[in-house]
């Protein structure tokens, strides 16, 4: 199993999600990975709230570590992802934590919840991922 830090080495390479968007892996453990972001203007929609694009490349990411930590033996891609939003923030730090569900020899299944601080629930998500061998 990886260390925290190769994990977040591993990830700080997206270059949207880590570098532009500015999301930290903030914990993995096999099936399991917590990421969060600290909101600023950049991230803002025109009524001044976080945009629900931000919202699904926080979720993407958490589901991303979750199925992604021997990423030198088994890649996790993106097949599928479902995101319901339902409620807002205009500011503070937001997290996303995702448990995978279901893990098949090719498929597997995360669901992942966006909340904030307070732990207020933001959006949920489903993702489904395909593995690929290296």
């Amino acid at each position: 199993m990886k260390t925290i830090e190769e994990i977040r080495e591993f990830f700080a390479q997206d270059r949207y999600a880590c570098g532009l968007t500015g999301i930290y892996v903030e914990e993995a453990e096999p099936g399991y990975g917590k990421v969060s972001l600290k909101i600023e203007d950049k991230h803002l929609n025109g009524s001044g709230h976080v945009m629900g694009g931000v919202y699904f490349t926080l979720a993407d990411l958490a589901a991303a570590v979750a199925a992604n930590q021997n990423f030198d033996e088994v890649l996790s891609v993106g097949l599928t992802g479902q995101i319901s939003f339902i409620s807002s923030v205009t500011e503070g730090t937001i997290y996303a934590e995702a448990r995978i569900v279901k893990d098949g020899r090719k498929i597997l299944f995360c669901d992942v919840q966006v909340t904030n601080e307070e732990g207020k629930l933001l959006a949920t998500s489903s993702m489904t991922s395909y593995k690929l061998t290296s």
